[in-house]
């Protein structure tokens, strides 16, 4: 599984790194299959509300691209909040992939 962090109008400490490779680590026991995920950390600056962060997490999946965005007023917990948003994504992945395979089976004991 690789791991691409973009980090824009922010600096990637070593500490926010660690965090998001975490949180990145554990929706691998969720689905075995993830080729690559590709995480933007950002930084806006608004006018009267101060700094928004941005997390926004891309999971290629056999070509699949499952998509999860959250907008805190801390990091840390837009990337906290960015990975049940995921879980949710792969859960219903998982389902639809279990259902068609329980039509084939289903489809092939007709025929027989």
């Amino acid at each position: 599984m690789k791991i691409s962090i973009k980090a824009t109008n922010l600096i990637l400490t070593p500490a926010l790194k660690s965090h998001i490779n975490d949180k990145m680590g554990t929706l691998e026991k969720y689905l075995r299959e993830v080729n690559e995920i590709k995480v933007e950390a950002e930084r806006e600056r608004k006018h009267k509300t101060g700094d928004v962060f941005r997390a926004e997490v891309m999971l290629i999946v056999r070509g699949k691209v499952m998509r999860a965005e959250t907008k805190t007023d801390d990091m840390y917990s837009a990337i906290d909040l960015v990975v049940p948003k995921l879980k949710e994504q792969i859960s219903k992945f998982k389902d639809r992939k279990s259902d068609l395979i329980k039509k084939g089976a289903r489809r092939a004991k007709r025929e027989v």
